[in-house]
């Protein structure tokens, strides 16, 4: 006699898995209902043009959060990549070219101090990221004297360039999304960021160099932060003292909410990354379409980053990794 497999609903589990997308659509439904132009392409345009260069920056800090480590950093790296592109761009006339390949270079420098801090001398994260925070972004105020550098006109229009109905900025955005996805699910390095982050004694053990991968983890969110500031520059058609302010808490809620846990080891870049932009941007841009002020987003923001927060702590307290950890064993051992 066969039987039929049970399988009991978990309201918990539920609201776990797809609560954020309730609330999104929720906001949606808020903001269409009390501003019918938002219901519209244009809108849903502005929402993903606005999130493109945070969700850049965000797929490269996943991969950091991912190893039970955090980089607050992010915002001042692209701060001072931005600015040092705008100056040799606009006041030392060197080629475009040249000055993204420096851009690149440079934020690829930044994020290897900060994983030698961390890795290599063991500081904690949090108290080395802020000190880089303060130190990257205070170079580039001494750079500039605090002064806005301007884009040359000949590049600033790249920053609102369409194809069609959609932005350039939105098209490349979702391109490095998707290759991060790809590193993040397909490669061996991906796997090991995963297998660090739910227990390095474990990964270790396997055969993975922990030090090696979570030093080129910072590697690859400084660079995803440089792109970012490529992207968040051109949008603007210039650089402030104040560009990239608050990235790195704009760019951890988007996480959070898209599903990787702080807790480490746990997430996903699509369409987790992707979600937690949209969710932020539809908000800000919403509140922008019935007349709030920016005081507002800024309470609302940080609402949504505590709520998000508090639900990663008890979804990480009710839901132990064991299955994680045996998925992740399997893989390290299928690849030594």
């Amino acid at each position: 006699m066969m039987t039929k497999k049970q399988h009991n609903f978990s309201l918990r589990d539920f609201l776990f898995t797809y609560g954020f997308l309730l609330v999104l659509l929720l906001v949606i439904i808020y903001f269409s209902i009390t501003a019918p132009s938002f219901f519209s392409m244009n809108a849903a345009m502005s929402v993903l043009h606005t999130a493109a260069p945070l969700l850049i920056i965000a797929s490269g800090l996943a991969f950091v959060i991912m190893t039970k480590r955090i980089d607050i950093s992010v915002g001042s790296i692209a701060y001072l990549c931005a600015a040092i592109g705008a100056l040799m761009i606009s006041r030392m006339g060197l080629p475009i070219p040249l000055a993204v390949a420096s851009m690149l270079v440079l934020s690829c420098l930044m994020g290897a101090l900060n994983g030698f801090f961390v890795v290599i001398l063991n500081v904690n994260p949090m108290i080395a990221t802020f000190g880089t925070q303060l130190a990257f972004r205070g170079i580039g105020l001494l750079l500039t004297n605090s002064m806005v550098v301007s884009l040359p006109r000949s590049i600033r229009f790249l920053g609102n360039k369409k194809v069609g109905p959609v932005y350039i900025d939105i098209i490349f955005s979702l391109l490095i999304l998707l290759i991060m996805m790809l590193i993040h699910s397909k490669t061996q390095f991906g796997r090991q960021v995963v297998a660090i982050g739910n227990d390095i004694s474990i990964a270790e053990k396997l055969g993975i160099k922990e030090k090696k991968i979570s030093f080129f983890a910072y590697v690859v969110c400084g660079l995803m932060a440089g792109i970012g500031a490529i992207i968040m520059s051109l949008q603007v058609g210039s650089v402030t003292p104040t560009s990239g302010t608050s990235y790195e808490f704009t760019a951890i809620a988007m996480l959070v909410i898209g599903g990787v846990s702080l807790y480490g080891g746990e997430g996903s870049i699509l369409p987790g990354v992707l979600i937690g932009g949209i969710t932020l941007a539809v908000i800000e841009t919403g509140l922008n379409y019935i007349g709030a002020s920016v005081y507002v987003y800024s309470f609302v923001r940080g609402g949504v980053i505590f709520i998000s927060m508090f639900a990663d702590s008890l979804k990480t307290q009710v839901k132990p990794k064991v299955k994680i950890m045996e998925d992740e064993i399997a893989v390290a051992s299928a690849s030594k």
